[in-house]
C-alpha cells in the first residue's frame, strides 16, 4: 500500500493508533502538530527536510502495514499479560490490574484543568503497557480501554498548554462499574463478611458500642511513644509517633527536594532505614549532588527509581514525587495500610498557582503538610506542631561575616578542619539555635560540650549568648573587627576583569588550548581563581580587549577581501550537518531522524544553552566504557577520557 500525504490519516486510522510501533506514533504526532491535523501540507511541499522525515515515516508506516502485526505491532512469545482470558481464572475482572491503574487515572482527571504534559504522560503510559503487552485485546475491558485512549488523544491534539476537562457521564458510570467489578474479583474475599448484613438502628443511643473513658488528670500523664526528633526537625515538625505521614509541596527548584533529602539523612542517622524513591530526579548527577551537598549519605540511607514492590526493610519511606509515580489517594491509603507502622513523605508537583497537584483528600489524610511557598523557605502546619518554618538552605548560605562582592568567603567557624563531623554538628546546632535568638538553650547546648569545641565560637555570637570573654579575648574580638573592616575597603578598591567580548573570544582559545568544553560559570569560576593569584590579572585581561579588538577588525577586512580573490569563505565554514551523509543509515544512526523525533522544549533548552549537549555525549560514553572513537577501554578509563565524576 502505498502511503502519501492524501491517504496517510486514513491508513493510520483503519490500523489504529494505539496498535502502532512507538517510533511510528512519536511520527504521527509530529506530522499531526506540523500539518494542523492534515489541514495544511504546506510544511510538506515547502520545507526539504520536513519532507524527508515524513517520506520515512510513510515508508516506515508502509512496511508495518505489509507485516500486518498484531494489536502492539511486533510478534512476541512472552506469557500471557494481564487482563487475558487464561481459562481457570474464576472471575475475568480479577486479572485486570493493569488495566485499573489506568483507568484510576483517566478517572481523576474529571473536572480538572490539566496541563497538556499531564495528558502527554498518561497517553505514553498507556501506549507503553499496550506496547509490552501488558493489555492487550484480550482483555475484558479492551474496549473501554481503546476509548479512553482515543479521548485522551483528541484532548491532547485539541489542547494549546492547559484544557479543562470534563468525562462524560455515562463514561464515568461504566469505568466505576468496572472498578467495582475487579474489587468483588479477589480469591481472598471473606465470603461470610460479603454475605452479612446490617440492621437500621433508631436513634435512640449507641448500644454496646465500647467507648473508653478516663479521668483527664490521668490522661494527661500518660506517656505516648514519640520518635524522640531533636534540633531543627523538633523545632520545625515536633515529635511525630511511629507510622506518621507527611506532604511537601512547592514550585519546581524552590528546594523541595534538598529538604526531603536533607530530612532523609537526619532520620537514617537516628531513627532507623530509610528509602528515597527518586521518580523525579532519577538515580542521576543531580541527586548526587544533592546527597553530597547535604552531606546525608549514610548507611541506612537507600535510594531508588521506582516503587519496590517489597517495603519491609525500611522504617521511612519518600516518595519524589507522587505524581510522577502516578499514584491516586487511594493507593497511597493502600500503601498505608499494607505497611502499618511505616513513615511516608509524599512529595507533590505544584500548580503554576503554587498549590499541589492533586486533589484535597491527599492533604487530608496525612499528619503533617509542608510547603515551600519561595525558594529556601519551609513551612510547616501538622499535627505535631502547628506554625514551624525552616531555612532549607541555612548550611550552604552566606554568613554574617562573608562578603557579596565577589571574594572568597571566609571559613566556616562550624566546620573547623580540626575537629571532627560529631564536633561539627555540635556548633552548627548551636549556630541554629542562635540564630533563631534562643540565645539561653544557645548557651547551655555549648556548656554541655567540650572546652575545644566551645573555642570555636566567634566573640560576639559569645557576648550575644550571655557569655563573657577574658581581657585577651576582647582584644582579639577588637582587632578582628578592625581588620575585617580595613578588608573590606581593599576589596572595595580592587579591581574587577569585565566580562566584555574579547573576554568571551578567549573562551574558545582556552578550550582548544587544555580540550575542555566550558559553561561560562565554568568559565567566570577560573577567571575568579586566576584573579585571586595574580594581582594585576584584571589589567592584563582588560588590556586583551582592546589589541584582541582591533586585531578582529584588521583580519575581517583581509578575509573578505581574501574571499572575493578566492570565494573559499563558504567551502571553509565550519557546515555542522550534511544530510546526504546520513542518509543510507538506520533511523536510530541518523542525527536528523532523532532530532525530527525530539521534544520541542528539549530543543530550545539546548540551542539556548540550557545544558551542554557535548558533555552529555562524553557522559553517555564514559557510562559506555568507550572513548571517543567508540573503542571500548573500560569503564573508569572512559571516565577519565572523558573527564566524567
Amino acid at each position: 500500500m502505498r502511503i502519501t500525504t492524501k491517504n496517510y490519516f486514513k491508513a493510520v486510522s483503519e490500523v489504529g493508533f494505539g496498535n502502532l510501533p512507538e517510533v511510528l506514533k512519536k511520527s504521527h504526532l509530529v506530522i499531526e502538530e506540523k500539518t494542523d491535523n492534515g489541514k495544511d501540507w504546506g510544511i510538506y511541499e515547502d520545507d526539504a527536510e520536513v519532507k524527508r522525515v515524513f517520506d520515512l515515516a510513510f515508508e516506515k508506516l508502509e512496511e508495518f502495514i505489509d507485516k500486518k502485526g498484531d494489536l502492539s505491532g511486533v510478534k512476541s512469545n512472552t506469557q500471557t499479560p494481564s487482563g487475558a482470558d487464561l481459562g481457570n481464572t474464576k472471575n475475568k475482572y480479577s486479572g485486570i490490574s493493569n488495566e485499573i491503574k489506568f483507568i484510576h487515572m483517566y478517572l481523576n482527571f474529571h473536572d480538572k484543568v490539566l496541563y497538556k504534559n499531564t495528558i502527554g504522560l498518561f497517553i505514553d503510559d498507556l501506549q507503553k503497557a499496550i506496547t509490552e503487552k501488558k493489555i492487550t485485546k484480550k482483555s475484558p475491558v479492551a474496549k473501554e480501554i481503546m476509548e479512553m485512549q482515543e479521548s485522551a488523544l483528541q484532548a491532547f491534539n485539541s489542547m494549546r498548554n492547559a484544557k479543562h476537562i470534563m468525562l462524560r457521564p455515562e463514561m464515568i458510570k461504566k469505568l466505576k462499574g468496572i472498578i467495582e467489578k475487579y474489587e468483588n474479583a479477589y480469591d481472598d474475599i471473606d465470603e461470610n463478611y460479603a454475605k452479612e448484613k446490617k440492621k437500621k438502628k433508631d436513634l435512640n443511643g449507641l448500644g454496646n458500642v465500647p467507648v473508653n473513658i478516663m479521668p483527664s488528670q490521668e490522661f494527661a500523664n500518660l506517656e505516648f511513644n514519640t520518635l524522640g526528633f531533636t534540633g531543627k526537625w523538633l523545632d520545625f515538625i515536633g515529635d511525630p509517633a511511629p507510622g506518621f505521614t507527611a506532604m511537601v509541596f512547592g514550585m519546581p527548584k524552590m528546594g523541595k527536594s534538598y529538604l526531603c533529602i536533607d530530612f532523609a539523612g537526619y532520620l537514617a542517622r537516628n531513627h532507623g532505614k530509610v528509602l528515597y524513591v527518586a521518580k523525579e530526579e532519577k538515580l542521576d548527577a543531580t541527586l548526587q549532588k544533592k546527597l553530597k551537598d547535604k552531606d546525608v549519605a549514610h548507611e541506612n540511607l537507600f535510594v531508588s527509581d521506582a516503587l519496590p514492590s517489597d517495603l519491609s526493610a525500611y522504617d521511612f519511606v519518600f516518595l519524589d514525587s507522587v505524581n510522577k509515580l502516578g499514584l491516586t489517594a487511594k493507593d497511597l491509603e493502600k500503601l498505608k495500610m499494607q505497611n502499618k507502622g511505616k513513615s511516608f513523605v509524599f512529595v507533590f508537583q505544584a500548580t503554576k498557582g503554587g498549590q499541589f497537584k492533586g486533589n484535597n483528600e491527599f492533604q487530608h489524610d496525612v499528619d503533617v503538610v509542608i510547603e515551600i511557598p519561595q525558594k529556601g523557605i519551609a513551612t510547616q502546619y501538622g499535627r505535631f506542631n502547628q506554625g514551624g518554618k525552616m531555612d532549607i538552605f541555612e548550611n550552604e548560605s552566606v554568613g554574617e561575616t562573608e562578603e557579596l562582592n565577589g571574594v572568597k568567603k571566609t571559613p566556616d567557624w562550624t566546620e573547623p578542619s580540626h575537629l571532627n563531623k560529631s564536633d561539627h554538628a555540635v556548633l552548627k546546632e548551636i549556630n541554629r539555635l542562635y540564630k533563631a535568638k534562643k540565645y539561653k538553650e544557645a548557651m547551655s547546648r555549648a556548656m554541655d560540650s567540650d572546652t575545644i569545641v566551645r573555642e570555636e565560637i566567634p566573640g560576639d555570637i559569645w557576648k550575644k549568648m550571655g557569655g563573657q570573654l577574658t581581657k585577651t579575648g576582647e582584644e582579639k574580638l577588637k582587632a578582628m573587627k578592625q581588620k575585617s573592616s580595613t578588608k573590606t575597603v581593599e576589596q572595595i578598591k580592587k579591581p574587577t576583569i569585565v566580562f566584555n567580548h574579547g573576554v568571551r573570544l578567549l573562551k574558545g582559545v582556552i578550550e582548544r588550548e587544555w580540550d575542555l568544553e566550558l559553561t561560562d560559570s565554568d568559565y567566570i569560576e577560573i577567571l575568579d581563581i586566576a584573579q585571586e593569584r595574580s594581582s594585576n590579572f584584571p589589567e592584563i585581561v582588560n588590556a586583551i580587549h582592546d589589541n584582541l579588538s582591533k586585531f578582529l577588525t584588521i583580519m575581517r577586512k583581509a578575509i573578505e577581501e581574501w574571499d572575493k580573490k578566492t570565494g573559499k569563505s563558504v567551502e571553509k565554514s565550519r557546515a555542522k550537518f550534511y544530510p546526504e551523509i546520513y542518509a543510507k543509515r538506520k533511523d536510530d544512526e541518523n542525527p536528523g531522524f532523532v532530532f525530527s523525533l525530539t521534544n520541542t522544549k528539549v530543543l530550545t533548552e539546548a540551542l539556548q544553552g540550557g545544558f551542554d549537549l557535548v558533555y552529555l555525549v562524553r557522559r553517555e560514553l564514559a557510562n559506555r566504557g568507550l572513548d571517543s572513537k567508540g573503542k571500548w577501554v573500560g569503564f573508569d578509563e572512559a571516565k577519565k577520557l572523558h573527564r566524567v565524576d
